[in-house]
């Protein structure tokens, strides 16, 4: 008789809300943002405290889309209303059938991990999508945004969570309750760059600075 198929590894995995860290069998993998946030780092040149405003703001108008989506929003506050509104008219406009909302996915085969905003299925098409909370999209936001949406179709492929992903969008929601979309293909075409390649390149710098994963030997 054929010999039985050898059962895929299953493999531990953590993340660290205070850290941001992800974990995989208990050694620190860096995240796709992380790893993407060479292209924008010339962006923020108003110092670590224009970075962390920048953050918090972005956090906590994701919980609230993410309670928008479960039907479980409250109160909204009113400096963060405008980004709430952008993402209904979004979900009014495209009609998403969302299969994963802030999905954390994890490969060590990929060396890398991340969560990813949005999975679910648009006009006909399985697409990624990234929420931005950014108030402009320049040359490097778009690109990093690029690289961003080719790695979560490629970990979400590789880990079998997700079927083929031929989509990628990234949804600017704005203060004044307006949206933009950037598609993928668009970006691709503009900037004649191919997102899988730019987040290896990516990728690679990141290993060469700060070291690759060190797995147990065990």
């Amino acid at each position: 008789s054929s010999p039985r198929p050898m059962p895929a590894m299953r493999h531990t995995t953590k993340f660290d809300e205070n850290t941001h860290t992800y974990y995989i069998d208990g050694v620190a993998v860096p995240s796709v943002t992380q790893i993407c946030s060479i292209l924008t780092a010339g962006k923020y040149s108003g110092g670590q405290g224009v970075i962390d405003a920048a953050r918090a703001r972005g956090t906590a108008v994701h919980e609230l889309c993410e309670a928008y989506d479960y039907g479980t929003l409250e109160e909204v506050p009113a400096e963060l209303a405008g980004y709430v509104k952008a993402y209904a008219d979004f979900i009014r406009d495209y009609r998403p059938e969302w299969l994963y909302i802030e999905h954390q996915m994890y490969s060590r085969q990929l060396k890398y991990a991340g969560t990813c905003d949005r999975v679910g299925m648009i006009d006909g098409k399985w697409t990624v999508v990234d929420l931005k909370t950014t108030a402009s999209m320049d040359r490097a936001s778009k690109l990093s945004l690029l690289a961003q949406l080719a790695a979560y179709q490629e970990l979400a492929y590789t880990i079998g969570e997700a079927p083929d992903l031929t989509n990628g969008l990234g949804v600017q929601l704005k203060r004044d309750g307006s949206y933009t979309v950037h598609t993928q293909y668009d970006i691709m075409r503009r900037y004649d760059a191919d997102g899988f390649t730019l987040f290896r390149h990516c990728q690679q710098i990141y290993y060469a600075l700060e070291g690759m994963p060190k797995w147990n030997s065990k």
